[in-house]
């Protein structure tokens, strides 16, 4: 039987396999049969674009043709075995048959070449202590609950890649990735000394193929502490933005970003942010020339032109995963506020509304930034309270939790204590918040260990008395 019939075969069964139709369609053409080639390619999507348009190395296409073939082979002489079986004795010869085992689900994507036990073990089996560079992390959201829809822009630019590169998994909700704790680890990408490259699925996310799936346990704590890098990152970024969009200079130091009430760009500091400030500030100002003047203009807040330490990047050049500004989205539909980079919601919380349409639509941003602004935290506006522009309108806590979820207020937005908490450090002064309808998933994205910041100065405002519209 020749390639395409198996071919053929392979994907009358795995219609939904991209890559399978890819390699039919090269499959024709390699035999002149150019309108069937074109039909396969069409069905192929983005797999065809990915392998045709890009850098991919071949072999990793015709590894992985070799083995759906050897895959449709056996079960074709498992076919012909089967009807031997029927002609003699059918129950006998049915027991005593070896299984085969083709690929689980189907995949947009399937491009593996398994690694063997012994290169993973050091990324999976590094002792406490271990100095050797550790693997490099991204994150990635699946489509369809399929690890591998995101392998081609990771494959793009293979020579690119360290020896190791663990992808992590994000949901999805509509047009957002949701960004969490214990994002789960998808696979590795190893690249030895050679050039080749494999990739290695891990167990808890499902298999696509017929592999081993490796256990993520040792990688656990690293993903972790790599996403809480992340966010430190970002928040410490758009500190640094907003100062200088209204300073038109960039902070000297991290002590003038945490100055008292009304300076308190950050609520308080972290390590990571102490490391990182010089980092952040040096690149940006030998991007913008001269003490950060025309900083960032059109570009976007997180991105840096001087590598990140180990540890803290999330591509090859040691760049930062979030490279969009930090935004507040207000969804006055579902009862929702996010806290968003780009498309990736990295946080979700539920609060409670004007009544009657009485919290306005629009764009605003936080120009104020209040512990405990009525004087205590059981105040009428809670412990936290983040004023909207020059408005009437503030994102506060609330002694009336049973008003979360409605629409009860005057119009101001209401948050339980600890949300309101953790999202006072999460967003410097300036961040903009859109207020908006059925932008939000209903679903809350709250980490069980909130993120929280070291505060060193003092942020109440004792001299003034707001009048919110509560």
């Amino acid at each position: 039987m020749n390639n395409s019939l198996y071919l053929k075969r392979y994907v009358e069964t795995h219609p939904d396999n991209k890559m399978a139709w890819y390699l039919l369609g090269k499959d024709y053409a390699a035999n002149g049969e150019q309108g069937k080639a074109n039909y396969c390619f069409n069905r192929a999507e983005e797999v065809y674009e990915a392998f045709e348009l890009s850098k991919v190395p071949s072999d990793i296409w015709k590894n992985y043709e070799l083995r759906l073939l050897h895959l449709e082979s056996e079960k074709d002489k498992k076919r012909k075995r089967i009807r031997r079986a029927l002609l003699t004795v059918m129950l006998m010869i049915l027991a005593l048959l070896p299984s085969v085992d083709a690929p689980g689900s189907p995949a947009d994507l399937v491009v593996y070449n398994q690694v063997k036990e012994t290169e993973w073990a050091g990324v999976n089996q590094r002792e406490e202590g271990d100095k050797r560079k550790g693997p490099l992390f991204t994150a990635t959201a699946t489509r369809d609950k399929k690890w591998s829809s995101a392998l081609p822009q990771l494959l793009t630019n293979p020579d690119k890649l360290p020896e190791w590169t663990i992808a992590l998994g994000m949901k999805r909700a509509g047009q957002w990735e949701i960004w969490f704790e214990k994002m789960p680890v998808l696979y590795g990408i190893h690249r030895a000394e050679s050039g080749s490259i494999g990739i290695q699925p891990y167990k808890g996310v499902g298999t696509e193929c017929d592999c081993k799936p490796l256990d993520d346990g040792a990688l656990k704590i690293e993903a972790k502490t790599w996403a809480q890098r992340q966010v430190h990152i970002a928040v410490l970024s758009e500190a640094i933005q907003q100062f200088h969009d209204r300073n038109r200079r960039l902070p000297r130091s991290l002590e003038e970003l945490t100055k008292p009430f009304p300076n308190n760009w950050l609520s308080g500091r972290s390590p990571e942010m102490k490391r990182l400030f010089p980092i952040l500030v040096s690149a940006n100002a030998g991007a913008s020339g001269t003490d950060g003047e025309g900083l960032l203009h059109g570009q976007e807040s997180g991105q840096v032109s001087q590598r990140l330490p180990d540890g803290y990047g999330s591509s090859p050049d040691g760049t930062a995963f979030f490279k969009q500004s930090l935004e507040v989205i207000i969804d006055r539909k579902n009862h929702r506020l996010g806290v968003v980079s780009g498309s990736v919601l990295i946080r979700n919380y539920e609060v409670g509304l004007g009544r009657d349409e009485k919290t306005p639509l629009g764009d605003f941003r936080i120009s104020d930034k209040v512990i405990n602004p009525n004087g205590s935290a059981t105040g009428t506006y809670g412990s936290r309270g983040m004023q909207l522009s020059d408005s009437n309108y503030a994102i506060h806590g609330t002694q009336d939790i049973n008003s979360i979820g409605g629409n009860e207020s005057e119009g101001c937005i209401r948050m339980h204590r600890k949300d309101v908490e953790e999202l006072f450090d999460l967003v410097p002064m300036g961040t903009k918040v859109r207020i908006e309808e059925g932008v939000l998933p209903g679903g809350l994205v709250i980490p069980k260990e909130r993120f929280a910041l070291k505060h060193s100065a003092e942020q109440s405002n004792p001299r003034k008395v707001y009048h919110w519209l509560d």
